[in-house]
């Protein structure tokens, strides 16, 4: 089944410069495809109660084709573009009122079961063969690029206010952290076009986090590491 929404860009969602800003951007993406998940009773939650698991994001890349703007109307679509083996993509797209794609996101995760700590296969934690997957609308290649030679620009504390139910700190949250390593002003001239996210570990709330940094190929990369670990890598492209 596909999730249509229509709705307004909120104050709460918008940045410095009035427009849905990157984490905005991230915390629709992650309340439509949670909705279109409850939906099909396969929502993290619901995984949790009935299948002792919960769902871990892999990736998560954004590409933006045009900034939405503060209380521009947009019609939301959140889907399951793929469904094999122990992966499942969601794809959710926003668009406005012409029809016009303005973001394009796809996530990839998988479910992990919470007493075993294993990956478990998605057919076995309510993804059947009746489940409905749309073709995607468009091609979305995840990066392949090597992070080396990152050196720190900035050291944080989780807070309370930064974890889940599950306890880990919240997908979302490890976006704003690398968000805020930027200036107003350099987010105003040269905006984010696309934006990727590799979740590789866990962290929680009283660690400290070391946010190191490095530009390769055009692209800032940036590696949220918990000690030797690294939890996120995250790639951004600006204009």
């Amino acid at each position: 089944m596909k999730l249509i929404k229509e709705a307004v860009v909120a104050a709460s969602i918008c940045d410095s410069n009035v427009k849905l800003g990157v984490k905005g951007t991230f915390d629709l993406v992650q309340d439509y495809l949670t909705e279109m998940m409850g939906d099909l009773g396969i929502d993290g939650v619901s995984l949790r109660e009935r299948y002792g698991c919960v769902w871990i994001f892999t990736r998560n890349r954004v590409e933006i084709d045009r900034e939405l703007t503060w209380k521009e109307r947009y019609t939301a679509e959140s889907f399951i573009s793929s469904a094999k083996g122990a992966k499942m993509t969601v794809d959710t797209v926003l668009k406005d009122e012409n029809g016009n794609t303005c973001v394009y996101s796809r996530i990839e995760m998988c479910a992990l079961d919470l007493a075993t700590q294993k990956i478990r296969r998605i057919r076995d934690v309510g993804i059947t063969s009746d489940t409905h997957v749309e073709a995607p609308e468009r091609e979305i290649a995840f990066s392949r690029l090597k992070h080396e030679g990152l050196e720190e620009i900035e050291r944080l504390i989780v807070k309370s206010g930064d974890i889940d139910f599950v306890q880990h700190t919240n997908n979302v949250s490890y976006v704003r952290f690398i968000m805020n390593t930027y200036t107003v002003k350099e987010l105003r001239e040269n905006r984010v076009k696309a934006i990727e996210v590799r979740y590789a570990g866990q962290t929680h709330e009283g660690d400290e986090l070391s946010i190191r940094k490095a530009v390769q190929d055009g692209k800032e990369l940036f590696d949220v590491c918990l000690g030797d670990m690294v939890a996120v890598e995250c790639e951004i492209e600006r204009n």
